[in-house]
């Protein structure tokens, strides 16, 4: 089983979000690959609402605010056509595939969701579901650990491979869906390499990309 090593605690408490008789195959902090394609602000579900903000991420805020207003600035038409019109670009070698409401789109909007505080993103294999677990590194004011929660989800019958993309960089994975559309991603830190294993289809970066509906194995 492969697991988040860089934040051991926050693995601890995502496997209490595992569902009841489910077997956890395999799980990974995961992030988007680095060419990947990231989607706009609305388009990334909120997340961990119960959460308080902490003073850090209240001195944050303009920051933040700052970055999205230089890139408007900076390119207005593009910012908007990808928050509102997105469509896929066709260039070779582009780490995505599908939609943002294709299901590897909708991966790629779980794994960077809007929270108020830092938060750790996991994926979860069991033996019926693909799933990423929430767990917020923020404390509350009384030091006790912040909220944690199950995100996006789905039957693993809907998962129909996964390749291994070392040949771009160490980590990075892409994840296919039954309707056709695929997502790259990355597992960081120690033990990735075991995470391809939790899947039911493995490929090599060598072998083609499967076309939609291929069986899982």
């Amino acid at each position: 089983m492969s697991t988040a090593n860089r934040n051991p605690e926050a693995a601890e408490r995502a496997r209490a979000l595992v569902p009841a008789g489910e077997v956890l195959r395999g799980e990974h902090g995961i992030s988007l690959a680095g060419r990947a394609p990231r989607p706009g602000h609305f388009r990334r579900p909120r997340a961990l609402r119960s959460e308080r903000r902490t003073l850090g991420s209240w001195l944050l805020l303009p920051v933040n605010a700052a970055a999205r207003l230089i890139a408007i600035t900076w390119n207005p038409f593009e910012a908007f056509f990808e928050a509102v019109f997105w469509r896929e670009a066709k260039k070779p070698g582009k780490p995505f595939h599908g939609g943002w409401n294709s299901m590897a789109g909708h991966l790629a909007r779980a794994v960077l969701p809007r929270t108020k505080n830092s938060t750790a993103v996991l994926m979860q294999v069991t033996d019926r579901r693909l799933q990423l677990a929430y767990v917020s590194r923020a404390r509350s004011f009384t030091g006790g650990p912040g909220p944690a929660e199950v995100g996006w989800s789905t039957d693993l019958r809907n998962v129909t491979w996964i390749r291994d993309r070392s040949d771009v960089a160490g980590g990075n994975h892409e994840i296919g869906f039954v309707d056709g559309s695929w997502c790259s991603v990355h597992f960081g830190g120690h033990g990735w390499s075991r995470m391809a294993s939790a899947f039911p289809l493995r490929l090599s970066h060598l072998e083609p990309v499967p076309g939609p509906g291929r069986a899982v194995r």
